[in-house]
């Protein structure tokens, strides 16, 4: 619910089209697509680095028009002390071009004492809660007895406190990491075609590179992430003695372009299979996906993905 949230919100800043800026002239090129062109003054280009090598882009959700007279950004605001950090960075620019920033931030909500509840999905998962320490879980386990076979009693009720405190600080600790690594992916994109367009100055596409590489490791870090808090809430695989390995996609890939592209896609669409195990739509993960992992196997696609992107940034420098 959080991600469709920030997702409408910031389509909602995002809807508002170039054409009805309020500093936008006729003779203008507005770049659309996030990123700057070789029309765009190096001063600006420069800051849109600095915002990403700063690591601002984990704290605000920003889209970046470019004309040649200014800048517009419009931000939806997660962390103040990063909005903060990119008015700084926008402050010297604001002498020699229009500069506007559109802000909107998430609406505070309270939680009710249901939503302090953990998900239904990680209460009704008997293998996360044995990981985490549930004597209820613990036994079925061992006894392989079904779920509505045991009764809670005794000192098992001191213990379900303690364990739904858990629960959330799973979850919440997972989306946050599903987060960033969503967000790092979204980013590649645009960072990567500033980094091979031959019509930027030579300095700056290193310096994109660069930046590409770290929010690239960044990535590989939350996937790795991920997958160690999601392998404990699968059942062990049966087979253990022949481990699979993950299928290269089939996918042929011209430039260092294509897989950022193929790699923002892919990390997205794992990101949206994470909100949905946390929150699935019918409360519970299905058995057929605990017996057959198949969110854990698209990470480990998602990795072989990313390494192959890594490899197309370091062949080029």
């Amino acid at each position: 619910m959080k991600a469709m949230l920030r997702a409408l919100l910031l389509f909602c800043v995002c809807s508002i089209t170039p054409a009805i800026n309020p500093f936008a002239t006729s003779d203008d090129v507005v770049t659309s697509d996030n990123m700057p062109n070789s029309t765009t003054p190096r001063e600006m280009t420069e800051a849109w680095l600095r915002f990403h090598e700063a690591d601002l882009c984990q704290g605000v959700e920003a889209v970046f028009i470019f004309t040649k007279h200014g800048m517009e950004v419009r931000s939806l605001i997660e962390d103040e002390k990063s909005y903060e950090k990119l008015q700084e960075l926008l402050a010297p620019l604001r002498g020699s071009y229009n500069i506007e920033v559109q802000e909107t931030r998430p609406p505070e909500q309270k939680k009710s004492d249901e939503e302090r509840e953990p998900p239904p999905s990680l209460w009704q998962n008997y293998v996360l809660r044995s990981f985490l320490g549930d004597p209820v879980a613990r036994a079925k386990e061992r006894l392989g007895l079904a779920e509505d076979s045991i009764r809670v009693v005794g000192p098992f009720l001191d213990n379900e406190d303690m364990l739904k405190q858990r629960l959330l600080v799973y979850a919440d600790q997972t989306l946050a990491w599903n987060r960033k690594m969503e967000r790092y992916a979204k980013d590649l994109p645009s960072l990567t075609r500033v980094a091979f367009d031959p019509s930027v100055a030579p300095d700056l596409r290193a310096r994109a590179i660069s930046v590409c590489l770290t929010h690239d490791q960044n990535l590989e870090r939350y996937i790795a992430k991920l997958n160690s808090n999601l392998v404990p809430a699968f059942p062990l695989s049966r087979d253990k003695a022949r481990p699979t390995q993950p299928d290269k996609p089939s996918v042929s890939f011209k430039t260092p372009v294509d897989r950022a592209d193929y790699l923002s896609d892919f990390a997205q669409a794992v990101a949206q299979s994470i909100n949905q195990f946390i929150h699935p739509e019918h409360y519970s993960v299905g058995l057929e996906e605990l017996r057959r992992p198949g969110l854990l196997e698209s990470l480990k696609i998602l990795r072989t993905v990313d390494l192959d992107y890594r490899k197309s940034l370091t062949e080029t420098r």
